[in-house]
């Protein structure tokens, strides 16, 4: 389905907010809060331009300026980074406010978050919720599962708040400030970070800090130290005694025997000659199994 929306740009000398709303409601313009002002859906037998022709017609003489924006109703949803389009339809200032929190708490709750509490304040103390949504998603970072799901703003929002980080931390007001990203963007963003193990937050006095998590050091693999046997006798056993009962692979046999390789593979062959050793394939390896 195709939706067409208008944004509009009022002005004192042009019609009031009423008439202008009255003007597209006869058009089927059905008013919003958002992003956008007014919403249309184009019909199926419908063209784009004949809408198009139809909103400036429905306009001229209202001494406004609009703009508008074509969307399919899967893009409408994902729109400027995800903000809710809400539909109004003669709602109070604090029932347009409600909704937008509603579309707010439904979004947390598609993340996995409990919202059971702050719905039940939002029906009955607005006050509260204000108060208690605004430290929501920060007082719950450490426990975020929302890694999943991420789309390609997200990336690069997560990528520029991880530029920000360092092992000495940085304050949320601070990384707002330097990238540009809304409070709510730069927050899920550091739920993330954390949740990947990438950041981590901690508390210095009043302050709050988020700091970058360093990569783990490379493992340093400690050289086996090969102790050479001094006679065929003695490499034969040892090879011997490091076979496993399920078999055990020339690297296993170096490992354990600690025999530099040329003596365990001409200890293997001669064992093998002797009818004391015999080589098996298992799960695409090669296994030596004593018989």
């Amino acid at each position: 389905m195709i939706k067409t929306y208008i944004r509009l740009e009022l002005g004192s000398e042009g019609e009031s907010p009423k008439q202008i709303i009255e003007r597209m409601r006869k058009i089927g313009g059905v008013p919003v809060v958002g992003d956008f002002d007014f919403e249309l859906t184009l019909g199926e037998d419908e063209r784009l331009f004949d809408r198009l022709e139809e909103i400036h017609k429905a306009l001229k003489g209202a001494n406004v300026r609009y703009t508008i924006t074509t969307l399919t109703d899967v893009e409408a949803k994902t729109a400027e980074r995800g903000k809710p389009i809400i539909h109004y339809v003669d709602q109070k200032p604090i029932e347009l406010k409600k909704a937008l929190y509603k579309a707010k708490l439904e979004r947390w709750k598609d993340m996995g978050l409990d919202v059971a509490e702050l719905e039940m304040l939002l029906e009955t103390d607005l006050d509260t919720f204000k108060v208690a949504s605004k430290d929501f998603l920060r007082t719950r970072l450490d426990h975020m599962s929302i890694v999943k799901d991420r789309k390609s703003e997200d990336n690069v929002v997560d990528g520029q708040v991880l530029a920000l980080l360092d092992e000495s931390g940085i304050t949320l007001a601070d990384i707002i400030s330097a990238i540009g990203f809304s409070e709510e963007q730069v927050t899920l963003s550091l739920g993330r970070l954390i949740s990947s193990g990438s950041a981590t937050r901690i508390q210095k006095g009043q302050i709050e800090l988020y700091n970058l998590v360093p990569p783990p050091a490379p493992i340093v693999r400690k050289t086996i130290a090969l102790v050479p046997a001094h006679d065929d006798s003695e490499a034969k056993k040892r090879i011997l005694g490091s076979i496993e009962a399920e078999g055990s692979t020339v690297k296993d046999i170096i490992r354990t025997a600690r025999l530099p390789r040329e003596q365990v593979e001409e200890g293997l062959r001669k064992l093998e000659a002797a009818g004391k050793v015999r080589k098996i394939e298992k799960a695409k390896n090669e296994l030596f199994i004593k018989t």
